[in-house]
C-alpha cells in the first residue's frame, strides 16, 4: 500500500507541474528525483541512472530519429510535396476529415517510434481548412496513429503477449478484434464532433491522376518505411538516407535545407525525450512496478479487474507499449491462468495495458504531438478519456458475451 501511495505522489507531482505550465522536461526531472528519493535510492544512483540513460545508444538513436523525421517533413513542406500529397488524398477521398484521420492511421501500420511526427505536418496542412483547435489536431494525429496496436501482429507487444500467454499470435489478434473498431469509432465521434465537412474547392483530378500524384510524392516516405520495416534499418539512418536522396534527386537548394534543418531542432523537445528515458531508468531501479502490482493483487480485487488494472497502471507509469506486457503479464499469468476465462482476462489485460500507455504523460507520441501542435494538456485529456473508456468497455462487453457463466 505504501508503494502505491508513493507512486501516486510522483504522478500527482507530474500532473500538477504540467497544469501549472512548467516545462515537461523540468517536470520529469523533478519527478525522477522525487521517485528515487521516495524509494530510498541515493542521489548518486539517481544522477548516474539519468546520465547513463541520456547517453545510452538507444536514447541517442531515438533523438536522432526525431530530428531526422522532422527534417524530412520540413523538406516535404518546403518543396511543396506536402501539399501535393494532400491534394491527391483530397481528390481520392473527397473529404478532408477522412484525409487527416487516414494519414496517421497509415503511419500507424508501421510500428516505428515517434511515427506520430511523420503524419503531424500533414495533419496541420489538412486541418487548417477545418479550423481545428491545437488540442483536436493533437487528438486526431495521436489517436488514429495507435488504432492498430490491438490486432496488428507487426507490433512487438502483441507478439510478446501471445508468447507469454502461450497461444498463436493470430488467436490473440482474434481475441482483441473488437478493440480496434471501438478505437476507430470512438475516435471519429470525439475527433469530429461538431466539425462540418470543408467547403473549400480543390482540383477535381481523375482517379489515375490522383493516384499518380500520391505515389510520386509519397515515394520518399514509402522508401524510408520500407528501409525501417522491411530491412530493419534504424529510423535515423533510414530517414537520413532518404533525406540525402531527396536533396540530390529533387535538387533542393541550400537555403531550404538550412531552413528545414533549423526548424527540426527543438531544445525543449530533445530535453523531454532525454528525461523521459531518465525517468524510466530510475523507475526500473526503484523496483516500484512489481511492488505496486503485488499490493493490488493482495487487496482481494476481482480477477477481471486485476487483469485490466495492473497492465493499465504499468502503462500509465512507463508510457512504453512493451512495458505493461513485459512487466504486467508475468505477474498476471500465475494469478489467473487456472481461471476458465483466462484468455478473455488476458485480452482485458492487453486492452488495459495499451489504454494505460495511451493515457500516460510519458508516452513519447503524446508528448511529441502535443508539443508539435502547442496544445494544452487539459484539453487533450478531455478528448482522450472517452475513446480510452470505449476501448475498455468494448473489452468488458466481449468478455461478458463470450466468457463462461
Amino acid at each position: 500500500m505504501v508503494e502505491l501511495i508513493k507512486i501516486g505522489i510522483v504522478f500527482l507531482t507530474i500532473i500538477v507541474l504540467m497544469y501549472r505550465k512548467v516545462s515537461l522536461w523540468l517536470s520529469l526531472l523533478s519527478a525522477t528525483f522525487l521517485l528515487g528519493i521516495l524509494f530510498h535510492l541515493p542521489l548518486w544512483k539517481i544522477s548516474t541512472d539519468v546520465a547513463s540513460s541520456i547517453i545510452d545508444t538507444k536514447t541517442l538513436l531515438i533523438i536522432g530519429a526525431f530530428v531526422s523525421i522532422l527534417f524530412f517533413s520540413n523538406l516535404l513542406k518546403e518543396t511543396g510535396r506536402m501539399n501535393q500529397i494532400l491534394e491527391g488524398f483530397r481528390s481520392t477521398l473527397k473529404d478532408i476529415r477522412l484525409v487527416i484521420a487516414l494519414l496517421p492511421a497509415i503511419i500507424g501500420l508501421m510500428p516505428i517510434v515517434g511515427g506520430a511526427l511523420v503524419s503531424a505536418p500533414m495533419v496541420v496542412e489538412g486541418s487548417d481548412e477545418l479550423k481545428l483547435t491545437p488540442e483536436r489536431r493533437t487528438f486526431i494525429n495521436y489517436w488514429f496513429r495507435h488504432v492498430w496496436e490491438y490486432v496488428l501482429p507487426t507490433y512487438p507487444a502483441l507478439v510478446l503477449a501471445a508468447s507469454l500467454i502461450g497461444i498463436p499470435v493470430r488467436k490473440l489478434c482474434w481475441l482483441n478484434l473488437p478493440l480496434t473498431p471501438a478505437a476507430i469509432l470512438s475516435g471519429i465521434m470525439v475527433g469530429y464532433w461538431g466539425v462540418s465537412r470543408s467547403t473549400k474547392e480543390y482540383k477535381n483530378l481523375s482517379g489515375r491522376t490522383a493516384i499518380s500524384i500520391l505515389l510520386k510524392n509519397l515515394a520518399p516516405l514509402l522508401f524510408a518505411l520500407i528501409l525501417v520495416v522491411g530491412f530493419k534499418v534504424e529510423l535515423v539512418y533510414a530517414f537520413g538516407i532518404t533525406i540525402a536522396g531527396m536533396i540530390l534527386l529533387f535538387r533542393i537548394g541550400r537555403e531550404k535545407i538550412l531552413k528545414g534543418f533549423k526548424e527540426s531542432i527543438g531544445v525543449e523537445l530533445l530535453l523531454t525525450v532525454a528525461f523521459v528515458m531518465g525517468f524510466k531508468k530510475v523507475l526500473e531501479s526503484s523496483q516500484a512496478i512489481p511492488a505496486v502490482s503485488e499490493t493490488l493483487s493482495s487487496f482481494g480485487i476481482p480477477l477481471w479487474l486485476i487483469a485490466m488494472l495492473i497492465p493499465l497502471l504499468v502503462g500509465v507509469m512507463t508510457g512504453v507499449t512493451i512495458a505493461p506486457i513485459g512487466i504486467g503479464f508475468p505477474i498476471l499469468i500465475p494469478l489467473i491462468q487456472t481461471h476458465p476465462d483466462f484468455l478473455y482476462y488476458m485480452m482485458l489485460g492487453f486492452a488495459g495495458g495499451i489504454c494505460g500507455v495511451l493515457l500516460s504523460p510519458l508516452h513519447l507520441c503524446l508528448i511529441l504531438t502535443k508539443e508539435y501542435f502547442h496544445a494544452d494538456w487539459k484539453g487533450v485529456y478531455r478528448l482522450i478519456w472517452f475513446p480510452v473508456a470505449s476501448v475498455l468497455i468494448a473489452g468488458l462487453v466481449w468478455v461478458a458475451l463470450f466468457s463462461g457463466p
